[in-house]
């Protein structure tokens, strides 16, 4: 497959012990939809592998590089500033 078309092929240095999820897989785990998955891959904000022609998979570390913290609220904020 060339190097311009969509997706990556799976590369040699991953190890077997690094968990690999199918869309649907990712999607039940994160509660997204299967069409959000496929958005985050479209997006490049999720990065997918060819294990096959037609079969995609998903590094589940690479799913949760993805989160951001939310900025957690303080006691001070909480209580009005009162300490």
């Amino acid at each position: 497959m060339p190097s311009n078309a969509p997706g990556n092929f799976l590369p040699k240095t991953k190890t077997d012990s690094q968990q690999f999820l199918s869309i649907k897989e990712v999607g039940e785990r994160t509660g997204a939809s299967y069409d959000t998955v496929r958005r985050w891959i479209s997006r490049g904000q999720l990065r997918a592998y060819y294990f096959s022609k037609r079969m995609i998979r998903i590094d589940w570390d690479d799913v949760l590089a993805m989160r951001e913290e939310v900025n957690p609220a303080t006691f001070e904020h909480v209580s009005g500033g009162a300490k």
